[in-house]
């Protein structure tokens, strides 16, 4: 994902967001090119590399044992979420001229089968994966940290293959996240769901440049 805003100024609802992306992938050589939509801005999304790629599959992995047949689903990064403020309204009467913010996180669980739509996921899933890129830390420890924090996100991980960190974020107490900081030597433990944890030693795809 990279850090880059599309040259337009004005702030896109979601509504507009989705059309434009329509318009762009219609335009010959923007057939692969992804976009998000935060706080109203729409960033382009730069293809991932190969460890990004498969650092990804790796927790999906450790994710999908881990949730099967506990009532949850795991997405990866080719689902839309659709965030909306719960404050000012439901899942059931929500539009996207009322949402601006479009993401595609690498990875989501689920656990609210009312939010799944044709359409993606709407609503703030329980637990939220970014793995970062050069290009993309802005958002990730920023911005996407931010709107999962005031759009209820519960549990928020930042996996950065260049540094082999990872860190996570506990919101379950409003506006006071506890954060947890790992390494990729470290078992990497959820503060969410019990005894959810990944053994990172266990990763072992980087791919060099």
């Amino acid at each position: 994902m990279s850090d880059n805003y599309a040259p337009f100024e004005k702030q896109y609802n979601a509504e507009e967001f989705l059309e434009y992306v329509e318009m762009e992938s219609g335009k010959p050589g923007n057939e692969n090119t992804r976009y998000e939509l935060i706080d109203g801005v729409i960033y382009m999304m730069g293809s991932p590399n190969l460890t990004h790629y498969n650092l990804c599959k790796f927790i999906e992995k450790n994710f999908e044992t881990y949730f099967e047949r506990k009532g949850c689903d795991v997405y990866n990064g080719s689902v839309d979420l659709f965030l909306f403020d719960k404050k000012r309204f439901t899942v059931f009467s929500l539009s996207g001229n009322k949402c601006n913010n479009v993401v595609v996180p690498d990875l989501m669980v689920v656990c609210n089968k009312k939010q799944i739509k044709k359409k993606g996921i709407f609503g703030a899933p329980d637990l939220v994966v970014e793995v970062t890129s050069e290009s993309n830390s802005g958002n990730d420890y920023v911005r996407k940290l931010n709107a999962y924090l005031t759009f209820g996100v519960k549990e928020y991980w930042i996996v950065n293959p260049i540094k082999k960190t990872v860190r996570i974020y506990d919101m379950t107490i409003i506006n006071n996240p506890a954060e947890f900081n790992y390494t990729f030597v470290d078992i990497v433990k959820s503060e969410l769901f019990n005894n959810l944890s990944i053994d990172f030693r266990q990763f072992t795809s980087f791919v060099e440049d």
